[in-house]
């Protein structure tokens, strides 16, 4: 409320609502207009601009006349050419940054920022890279590891031997909870 203070100045009261600001008697702020151009004036000049252009033209031999239009050709092609570098660059680096894994998206956008100097925006897409690279090697890892035997309780793997070892009784519990197991083990009979 500090500039509507400075802008009241005595008028203003703290807690005003919209209808007392708007009942008060406030002179608008004057604008400063040395500083600016008339509109009359920036037309005058853009017209006198634009004849001397021509009175230019019209003096010029036709040898000036074709190197000023080649010239200004000249600089339209290195533009071209400056465009073209840049985005053959990206497109190069975006196939490397795929070939390594990033998806099309990703690599252009990292690309464009690399070449662009946005180191920030290079490294903020680096670190979700390699995130989504562990959470991947992760997920391959969990899908390879085997699996225990059903009814091992993560213990070691029953054989003929260690079964043999148990009591008729335990022998019993393993064949009720471990059917197949125990199938395995004395060769499906």
């Amino acid at each position: 409320m500090a500039d509507l203070k400075a802008l009241l100045g005595d008028k203003y009261k703290e807690g005003m609502t919209i209808d007392e600001l708007m009942a008060l008697d406030i002179e608008e702020p004057k604008v400063d207009t040395s500083k600016y151009v008339s509109k009359e004036l920036y037309d005058k000049a853009a017209s006198d601009t634009a004849n001397y252009k021509k009175q230019l033209r019209a003096s010029m031999t036709e040898a000036e006349q074709k190197a000023l239009a080649d010239a200004e050709e000249l600089k339209e092609l290195k533009e071209k050419l400056t465009q073209l570098e840049t985005e053959k660059t990206i497109v190069e680096n975006s196939k490397g940054l795929v070939a390594i894994g990033y998806d099309e998206k990703t690599a252009n956008e990292v690309a464009t920022a690399f070449l662009n100097g946005d180191f920030a925006a290079v490294i903020n897409a680096q670190a979700k890279f390699v995130d989504a690279q562990k959470k991947a090697v992760i997920a391959d890892a969990v899908k390879e590891t085997p699996r225990p035997p059903v009814g091992n309780d993560g213990g070691e793997i029953m054989t003929k031997a260690k079964l043999r070892t148990l009591s008729p009784g335990e022998r019993y519990e393993f064949a009720k909870k471990n059917p197949e197991e125990y199938k395995k083990i004395y060769g499906g009979s």
